[in-house]
């Protein structure tokens, strides 16, 4: 079979440039320690990358929504806290009251009292992230728009909760209904209150133990704010723990190992300057040295 000087020399120069192309590749590789640096380089193992790729972007939402969830959280365990203690300084003024004291000293006791509630409904009204920690899922409507009784609440159902993993949702803050109408707690004080105010010792008795009530009612509150808490905390360590995973799995995908990069990078270098030199000696064959 004959083959012309131009054929040779373009299946030559082709072999160069399949070298140099190899090189350049292996460079690049070297250099950013990617062995998947585009789809073409493995289809399977690009559609598997950028499943992790996806996968970790998610946990990094679900991580932000937990910690925005621990936030919120924290603060309601803080108003309850805060609500409790109202309800022991009620309770002993309710105490104190309900003895040998006269009408005058029980209207300083009302007087306290009243600046307890209206302390409570504001502390209702707190804000998180410009929305009502208390607000359920009207959480940009005012919890609580009357400081008297009777109050008006306009959450009186539902709760804010956060996604923190696929299709797993976790309450996060009661509502202000939840905290302070149905746990008895501004009734409580305002039925201390009336007593108070009527000098009233047999109604400021009773009272305690309409407080006592609704001090057991924020307990069971601050129960299932503990419980949250403790599932946030168990979703985020599975979080990390997926995150990492991930990473591993992705990295072993798409990271070179460097000593293997190295060798395939040299490799690839003794195989062109090889296509150089045979070129050179071949281009450089004359009739002469073939007649010889």
């Amino acid at each position: 079979m004959r083959v012309s000087t131009i054929g040779f020399t373009q299946s030559t120069l082709a072999g160069v440039r399949r070298a140099a192309t190899a090189l350049q590749e292996a460079t690049e590789r070297t250099q950013t320690g990617l062995r998947v640096a585009s789809p073409s380089d493995d289809p399977g193992g690009a559609a598997s990358i950028m499943a992790a790729s996806s996968s970790l972007r998610a946990i990094e939402q679900y991580r932000r929504n937990v910690n925005s969830a621990q936030a919120r959280i924290g603060l309601e365990e803080g108003v309850l806290n805060q609500v409790q203690d109202t309800l022991e300084r009620a309770k002993q003024l309710g105490i104190q009251e309900g003895g040998t004291s006269n009408a005058q000293s029980r209207q300083v006791a009302q007087m306290e009292i009243d600046q307890l509630r209206d302390l409570l409904v504001q502390v209702a009204n707190t804000r998180h992230e410009g929305e009502f920690l208390f607000g359920g899922d009207q959480s940009l409507t005012t919890p609580i728009t009357s400081k008297n009784a009777p109050y008006t609440a306009t959450t009186t159902t539902g709760q804010r909760s956060v996604e923190i993993s696929a299709s797993q949702y976790v309450p996060v803050t009661h509502n202000a209904s939840d905290v302070f109408l149905d746990s008895g707690v501004l009734a409580a004080l305002d039925q201390l209150s009336v007593a108070l105010g009527a000098n009233d010792t047999a109604g400021v008795t009773a009272s305690l133990t309409s407080i006592d009530g609704a001090l057991g009612a924020v307990q069971n509150l601050v129960g299932e704010v503990g419980a949250r808490t403790n599932q946030l905390d168990v979703a985020l360590s599975n979080l990390d723990a997926l995150d990492t995973t991930l990473q591993v799995f992705k990295s072993d995908l798409q990271e070179l190992d460097l000593e293997e990069a190295v060798t395939h990078l040299v490799a690839r270098q003794n195989a062109y300057q090889a296509a150089l030199l045979t070129t050179s000696r071949v281009m450089n064959l004359s009739l002469a040295d073939y007649l010889r």
